[in-house]
């Protein structure tokens, strides 16, 4: 897996337990969880020899995850468009959008979709970063 396949994963991630991490000097996608989880330390986010090339990964929200998906949904024919935007509209949107995807056969042109949103979002991060980083 290339830098920007991780970064995407991480974007998309939307795991509140973990924080993941870009090293600019090193360009590793590293991990800040609890220690009870993975069994290594923290970030020592005070020691400012350890924390000086990394950045915290953005994560994608739920405001701009749901866009997504109504952007994809209005991408498709007008059947397709109309059967994602109304599971769009009800409960558990997430969770049922997921399912009409797979339910229609769309999955692969789901998941480019969204990697292609995901890709330009982190590219753009990467661009914003200061140059001394990269």
């Amino acid at each position: 897996m290339n830098v920007m396949d991780e970064l995407v994963d991480a974007f998309l991630s939307r795991d509140l337990e973990i924080s993941y991490v870009f090293n600019c000097q090193t360009e590793e996608i590293l991990f800040d969880v609890s220690q009870s989880v993975t069994g290594e330390p923290e970030i020592d986010w005070d020691d400012e020899e350890v924390v000086e090339f990394l950045v915290e990964i953005p994560q994608i929200s739920s405001e701009q995850a749901h866009e997504v998906m109504v952007r994809f949904a209005k991408k498709q024919n007008n059947n397709l468009a109309y059967q994602l935007l109304a599971v769009l509209n009800g409960k558990k949107p997430f969770r049922t959008f997921k399912d009409k995807v797979s339910q229609l056969g769309i999955e692969r042109q789901w998941y480019d979709f969204e990697y292609g949103f995901a890709k330009e979002r982190m590219t753009e991060w990467l661009e914003s970063l200061d140059e001394s980083f990269i």
